[in-house]
This record gives C-alpha cells, structure tokens and sequence, in this order.
C-alpha cells in the first residue's frame, strides 16, 4: 500500500496498527507536554502529517478529484 504523492513508502497492512500508535504518540506529546522548543515541535508536526500520508488508503485518495 503507498500513496500517490509518496511513491517510496509502502505500508503493508500488519503495520497500520504501529503507526497508528505512534500517531497517537505524537498527538499526546504535542497536546500534553508544556512549551516544547520549537524545533522539536515542528519536528512533531512534519512526523505526525508523514504518518498520516502513509495511512492513508489508495481508494480513499483516489476517490478524491
């Protein structure tokens, strides 16, 4: 499984539930933890939307116009 606009990432489906977790890792930490330093923080936010992209489902993104 990969996305159109990441051609080199292939996830298999046995991994979607990892990422999932680590998704949900990063979205605590950038919820919970107070006053991160900025570069970790936009480190965070380009993993988590990285992570989204590989979730995504082809049928879903090629549903779209």
């Amino acid at each position: 499984m990969s996305h159109p606009s990441l051609p080199g990432i292939q996830v298999p489906d046995f991994q979607h539930v990892h990422l999932q977790r680590l998704k949900l890792a990063a979205d605590v930490i950038l919820s919970e933890a107070p006053e991160l330093p900025a570069g970790l923080e936009t480190e965070l936010h380009l993993y988590r939307e990285l992570i989204e992209c590989a979730l995504l489902e082809p049928a879903t993104t090629a549903a779209a116009p």
